[in-house]
């Protein structure tokens, strides 16, 4: 079985907009427990408390996602300055997180860490990536170099960049060691 939904709240207030995000999921889930989840969110929430929040209401979740300039989902179609959360459950397909640093300075290495913590506990090799890296200070194209050097040329990769409303001047990425 693979369940996936979706929480989306366009209230500007941290606090309510990932309340309402949590109930719409956990509602959704029908007592199902989320392995996984992406986690997109404009710039300026309280990513910290969000992910908090994330954390206290869904223990042990691999996350990942990051800060957004627009949001799309099944629930409120297209949003700006929103809060969106699709998570996953299943008892047949395992997924892992990891966190790749230092991206700017050497993608190729930041694509062996988040690899190599995401594949750590995993008792199968990876068949799909999803990347969100930041990008004010890094490459799309050698992030994806960097992870198709170490995945092989098999494993396909998806996501996007993250995004600041165009300030450049800050940028988050969501993973599961951000939320500890």
């Amino acid at each position: 079985m693979f369940k996936s939904v979706v929480g989306h709240s366009n209230d500007p207030d941290s606090l309510i907009a990932i309340t309402d995000v949590v109930h719409e999921c956990t509602h959704s889930l029908a007592g199902m427990t989320p392995q996984a989840g992406i986690l997109f969110a404009a710039i300026d929430f309280d990513h910290k408390f969000i992910l908090q929040q994330i954390q206290q209401a869904f223990p042990n979740i691999e996350l990942i996602g990051g800060t957004t300039n627009g949001e799309i989902s099944s629930v409120l179609e297209f949003q700006q300055d929103s809060l969106t959360l699709m998570l996953f459950a299943s008892d047949c397909v395992e997924i892992r997180a990891g966190l790749g640093q230092n991206v700017s300075q050497n993608p190729v290495q930041a694509a062996q860490q988040a690899i190599a913590q995401a594949t750590g506990n995993s008792t199968a090799p990876p068949k799909l990536c999803l990347t969100f890296p930041e990008s004010l200070t890094s490459s799309g194209v050698r992030i994806v170099e960097g992870l198709q050097q170490i995945l092989g040329e098999n494993v396909p990769i998806v996501g996007g960049m993250t995004a600041d409303d165009y300030t450049f001047n800050q940028l988050t990425n969501f993973s599961r060691s951000s939320a500890e």
